[in-house]
């Protein structure tokens, strides 16, 4: 079982839960609040968490980049039918965005999401989500030491 995406996927849920739940109404926009910044900062060191489990499990290194591929993919479809995308129409909206694969990446990293809203307009807000997935689960991996080597350093 990889721990990353277990972990990815419950953040998305518990953040989707506050997200309709939150104490200043439903939805978010420009009345964020600092609650809303430390329920997305919890949530966003669960992947490195997550890495060190893998670690912990002696799985590749591999094993915690599947959200940094899945983001890629979701980056490259949102980038190339926005630039290809004149002709689709389930796709794209107005010729301007490619609507399903930007609303997918949006959605697969909501727990970033107060901090993109910060970052919006400025290029970074679909850069920063991709960094951090691959970023957030490699320091926890690096952090952690294999059980593996952990016992061979007993029985010296």
């Amino acid at each position: 079982m990889n721990n990353v995406t277990v972990t990815y996927l419950i953040s998305l849920f518990f953040f989707a839960m506050y997200f309709f739940m939150r104490p200043s109404g439903g939805g978010m926009g420009e009345d964020t609040n600092a609650l809303d910044y430390i329920v997305s900062g919890v949530l966003t060191l669960l992947p490195v968490y997550a890495g060190y489990l893998n670690r912990k499990k002696n799985m590749t290194y591999k094993s915690v980049l599947w959200i940094f591929f899945i983001n890629v993919f979701l980056f490259a479809c949102s980038g190339l039918f926005d630039h290809f995308g004149g002709g689709f129409n389930i796709l794209s909206t107005g010729n301007k965005s490619s609507f399903v694969f930007t609303m997918a990446f949006i959605a697969f990293n909501a727990s970033f999401y107060p901090f993109i809203l910060l970052l919006d307009g400025s290029g970074l807000d679909f850069i920063l989500p991709l960094l951090l997935s691959f970023i957030l689960p490699t320091i926890g991996y690096f952090i952690a030491k294999p059980e593996s080597l952990k016992k061979s350093e007993e029985h010296e």
